[in-house]
């Protein structure tokens, strides 16, 4: 093959109109909803009127993040004992297979509890069980961790406080429109300062490669100072923020198709803040994230919403997979120069949410990196580079890539210009993209290459190793010499972000069944799970 000049490639290829398939997402290996709530307390625990409307409010956000109605769990008031709520959580535990993902939903009061645990004593957060009793945040900590031993992800939404009242106004009353979901035995607070071991334990670990917690979102109504309120007639505040928010208020702060954990957050407490502005007695309370706040949780509503359901059975069948198992090539042709792109684009802080401020434009730079926080912390992709600096015009971009778990490699890249996505490797020349764990693997191959020829600047890479193959040319992707490339758009960037994280087979018969009922090599090919590794690359004079 000649050397070309792919940058001139890129360029042409750019400009031509970008096609792409509308790529829907397939409904998951499984994704469960637990969700709790308690409106009627028993032992003189003030009631909650407004809680009985949160439950349909949890179900559309669980909705909003692919949970099937067949896999949504309810529970309320007389089912909640702190007996329930422990079966609830036992069961939860048992019915998920590994790579599943998991919503769980709390609305009620919540407290404050003095406990003894390791010879000292400690000021616990919790939340009240119907029957006055305490689900601490140490109990809770230990059965999430269960939960997270066999999820891929675990997404829980609290909107209860843990504070008797410090943020409230100086006022003569407090506005009987709405109530604080926060509850103390005896009308005494048993403790101050209290330390939430969870959320503490997810912020220690959130910087730890492999530690689990980015694979945690943890979403509080209120600050451990703060209260969340309770509204008769509609539910709780924070949950009719999130709820609006998620399905359809929320804006794509970064353009990168996606909506983070943040993003949503942003948009909820904007609503907080204005339902509260004229509360009588009461500051808006804030919501807190801890563990992943780059997590996507859903779409973009600025293109065609991704939680529609999958094909008909009758619908026509994925492209077969790339290859599997390494396959030699029989000569190996002259390996073609190809061009990295030009300068990444440091990253810009996401702006503040205006209302009527025009759609930020596609940042495909931001698509790379939602990918990448959307990974299954617990894998490890490492990736050495050989320079870190390349020259233009004389150095080979290579690198050599370990991962912890066997898999399906892509590499994924944009330049500078943030025009492209563009397809590296699999490719023309090389299909045979399948790893084992902890095989050491030297990219570009012998009979592929590519070489820096500028211009100067900065080049984002996004390794992948999945589970399962994924199959990129339902986006859309056009030839660009031996590899392909596409232009990017809200709506392309949704779509790599989609096709990313689902398996080619997920529409199959085998795949839509019950995931008990799937043996260990079907979950492996219906498996959505994947690995990740972001690098720069620097191109110099």
């Amino acid at each position: 093959m000649r050397t070309m000049n792919s940058r001139a490639g890129f360029i042409l290829c750019g400009a031509m109109a970008a096609l792409t398939l509308g790529v829907v997402a397939p409904a998951r290996a499984e994704t469960h909803a637990l969700i709790m709530t308690i409106s009627q307390y028993q032992g003189g625990v003030p009631p909650l009127a407004g809680v009985q409307y949160d439950a349909k409010s949890a179900a559309a956000i669980a909705r909003k993040m692919g949970v099937p109605e067949k896999n949504i769990t309810t529970l309320r008031d007389q089912q909640l004992t702190l007996a329930g709520m422990r079966r609830a959580f036992d069961e939860l535990t048992n019915r998920i297979q590994p790579n599943d993902q998991v919503f769980i939903y709390y609305s009620g009061h919540g407290s404050r509890t003095l406990v003894r645990e390791q010879g000292a004593e400690r000021c616990a957060e919790s939340l009240v069980s119907v029957d006055a009793d305490f689900l601490t945040d140490t109990e809770l900590e230990q059965r999430l961790k269960k939960i997270s031993q066999k999820a891929d992800k675990v997404i829980t939404l609290f909107d209860a406080c843990h504070s008797g009242g410090v943020t409230t106004r100086a006022a003569p009353g407090k506005s009987p429109a709405f109530s604080p979901k926060y509850w103390a035995k005896g009308g005494i607070e048993a403790c101050s300062k209290p330390v939430n071991r969870l959320t503490r334990g997810l912020n220690a670990n959130a910087k730890v490669a492999g530690s689990g917690a980015q694979n945690y979102v943890y979403i509080a109504a209120a600050r451990d100072n703060e209260i969340s309120l309770d509204q008769p007639g509609k539910g709780g505040v924070a949950t009719q923020a999130w709820r609006d928010c998620i399905t359809g208020a929320a804006r794509d702060l970064n353009g990168s198709g996606g909506l983070s954990a943040d993003e949503i957050r942003q948009c909820a407490q904007a609503k907080i803040n204005y339902a509260l502005k004229d509360a009588e007695g009461y500051l808006p309370h804030n919501v807190s994230i801890a563990g992943n706040p780059n997590a996507i949780l859903a779409f973009s509503a600025a293109v065609p919403d991704a939680a529609l359901p999958p094909p008909s059975p009758g619908s026509s069948a994925p492209a077969k997979p790339p290859v599997a198992e390494p396959v030699p090539p029989a000569v190996t042709p002259p390996a073609p120069a190809v061009t990295l792109p030009a300068p990444a684009v440091p990253a810009v802080p996401a702006p503040v949410v205006v209302a009527g401020a025009p759609p930020v434009a596609a940042s495909p730079h931001a698509t790379l990196a939602d990918i990448y926080y959307r990974r299954d912390d617990r894998r490890r992709v490492d990736v050495a580079l050989a320079k870190p600096a390349l020259k233009i015009n004389r150095d080979k971009f290579e690198f050599t890539l370990t991962s912890s778990h066997p898999g399906y490699v892509y590499l994924l890249m944009v330049g500078s210009d943030g025009k492209t996505f563009d397809m590296l490797f699999p490719n023309r020349l090389d299909k045979n993209n399948y790893v084992q764990a902890g095989q050491a693997v030297k990219l570009p191959r012998t009979d592929w290459e590519v070489v820096a020829q500028g211009p100067a600047g900065k080049d984002q890479l996004l390794v992948l190793v999945a589970d399962a193959p994924r199959e990129f040319g339902d986006v859309g992707l056009k030839p660009a010499g031996p590899f392909s490339m596409i232009e990017a758009s809200p709506a392309s960037a949704k779509d790599i972000q989609l096709v990313s994280g689902t398996s080619t087979f997920a529409n199959n018969a085998e795949c839509t069944q019950e995931t008990r009922k799937r043996t260990l090599a079907v979950q492996k090919k219906c498996s959505n799970a994947y690995g990740a590794s972001l690098v720069t690359v620097e191109e110099v004079e």
